[in-house]
């Protein structure tokens, strides 16, 4: 009965005193530009991964290289052109956009373009072929006297 009141009574002084918060070692802004460029950046230690969801050690200190050098000052293209610079042109999440980068942003547009183009034209013509239906087919005399008189029972 005494252990048991000792560890009730040290959980409610521990649940009692102010909850200690560790400060932020960036700003919310850092972290806001940081995070842009860990989500539009491929991990260099993590193949087919962007730096954000890249769980090695060697992102995590990119992380905190790239933080440090938003919280010193650089802008967040200066920082992106220092991967680059530093990892070669495969750290891009996206093609650039220019040069044989560009025919990745234009071909899936045309593409789009293109297939709905077909998709009018077929649209219209198959229209067409619908409002020009063939006209009625005369029954047979005697199919006619039938259905008359199935249609006069009823």
């Amino acid at each position: 009965m005494g252990t048991m009141f000792l560890v009730v009574a040290t959980m409610v002084v521990q649940s009692a005193l102010p909850q200690g918060q560790v400060q932020p070692r960036f700003s919310p802004a850092i972290e806001r530009e940081a995070s842009k460029i860990f989500n539009s950046t491929m991990s260099p230690f993590c193949p087919g991964l962007l730096i954000a969801n890249c769980p090695s050690p060697g992102a995590a200190e990119l992380k905190d290289q790239v933080r440090g050098a938003l919280a010193a000052g650089m802008t967040p293209d200066s920082v992106r052109a220092e991967l680059l610079a530093a990892y070669g042109d495969e750290i891009r999440a996206t093609p650039a956009a220019s040069g044989i980068g560009l025919v990745a942003w234009v071909v899936p547009g045309l593409g789009l373009l293109v297939a709905g183009v077909g998709v009018v034209w077929w649209l219209r013509r198959a229209g067409r072929e619908v409002a020009q239906a063939p006209a009625a087919v005369p029954l047979d005399p005697k199919a006619e006297e039938r259905l008359e008189e199935e249609l006069t029972r009823l």
